[in-house]
């Protein structure tokens, strides 16, 4: 009877194990294909802005809404750079789960109002570090019309799931938002337009 409850416990640690372990290489696997996306993306996103400086239409002051490009099916805002984690990453115009997977998104406002929240998954090549950013750490959002903002990282704190007021019109001009591992929590990065 003990070798038989010792050979299921074993079967059981076993199939566990076997299970996590599939698990790792699947999100590795996510991570590593977010890489090459946001990579490949980031070159476009440039050579369009890059397009765009030589045209130079004006711009309304009063108009809030961002300029977008459309790049393999799907609507990009800009680029943000975050030096201390170097990274360079595109930036969706809207954000669902599944567009989470290619690149961050936005999740709400714009730098027109001073208000832009973005979001993205922990892969490691996305926002998985965005915990280790301290206070006056820079961070750059080019958009789409070549308008360059550089901010400073005011805090970094972790909220609920269930705490999306205290990001949406927070009175932060950016928000850089993503889950921890396991999904408790949220990292939360608060920053301001540096001077």
């Amino acid at each position: 009877m003990k070798r038989k409850i010792a050979f299921t416990f074993m079967t059981l640690g076993i199939l566990f194990i076997s299970f996590a372990a599939g698990l790792l290489i699947y999100n590795s696997y996510e991570s590593r294909q977010a890489q090459i996306s946001s990579d490949t993306l980031i070159g476009k996103i440039r050579l369009d802005i890059a397009e765009n400086e030589k045209v130079q239409d004006p711009v309304d002051p009063f108009d809030e809404e961002m300029k977008t490009k459309e790049i393999d099916g799907y609507e990009y805002i800009g680029y943000l750079s975050i030096p201390a984690l170097k990274l360079d990453l595109p930036v969706m115009s809207e954000w669902d789960y599944s567009r989470l997977k290619i690149s961050p998104c936005r999740y709400y406002g714009s730098t027109k109002t001073d208000n832009l929240v973005i979001a993205a998954h922990n892969y490691r090549y996305h926002f998985g570090y965005l915990g280790r950013l301290k206070p006056e750490d820079i961070i750059v959002f080019t958009d789409m019309e070549s308008d360059v903002r550089h901010y400073k990282v005011n805090s970094v704190e972790l909220l609920n799931p269930t705490d999306v007021d205290k990001v949406k019109d927070s009175g932060d001009d950016l928000i850089l938002y993503t889950c921890t591992y396991g999904g408790a929590k949220r990292v939360t990065v608060r920053c301001s337009y540096a001077e």
